[in-house]
C-alpha cells in the first residue's frame, strides 16, 4: 500500500501541478509539500481534506482505500503505451539486425 506522501505526489502529478502550485493552493510552501511527499512529515486531517479538494480526489482515494477511476484509466493507457513502445523497440532492433545482415551480404559480393 502506498503512503499518503506517495499518493499526494501521484495525484499532484496527475493534475499536472508542481509542488509550488500545490503549496500555493494550500497556503503552504513547496518545502512543506516536498516533506509530505518524501514522508518526512504528514499533513493533518484538515489539510488532507483541503489537499483532496484541490486535487479533486476523495479522502478514501487519497489514503488508497478506494481507486480513482480517472487516475486508474490514465495509468492503464500509459501502461499500454509503454508496452507498445517496448514492442516497437524490439521490432526496431530486429530490423536493424536484418539490415546489418543484408549490408554485410552486399559488402561480400
Amino acid at each position: 500500500m502506498k503512503t499518503i506522501g506517495e499518493n499526494i505526489r501521484n495525484f499532484r502529478q496527475f493534475r499536472n501541478m508542481t509542488q509550488v502550485e500545490l503549496g500555493k493552493a494550500l497556503g503552504r510552501s513547496k518545502n512543506v509539500v516536498s516533506n509530505w511527499e518524501r514522508g518526512d512529515n504528514e499533513p493533518d486531517l484538515d489539510t488532507i481534506a483541503e489537499i483532496c479538494r484541490v486535487l479533486n480526489v476523495t479522502p478514501n482515494q487519497m489514503f488508497g482505500w478506494e481507486k480513482n477511476p480517472e487516475y486508474e484509466a490514465r495509468m492503464a493507457r500509459l501502461t499500454k503505451y509503454a508496452e507498445k513502445m517496448t514492442e516497437l523497440e524490439r521490432k526496431k532492433e530486429e530490423i536493424e539486425r536484418e539490415l546489418a545482415s543484408v549490408r554485410k551480404m552486399f559488402h561480400t559480393m
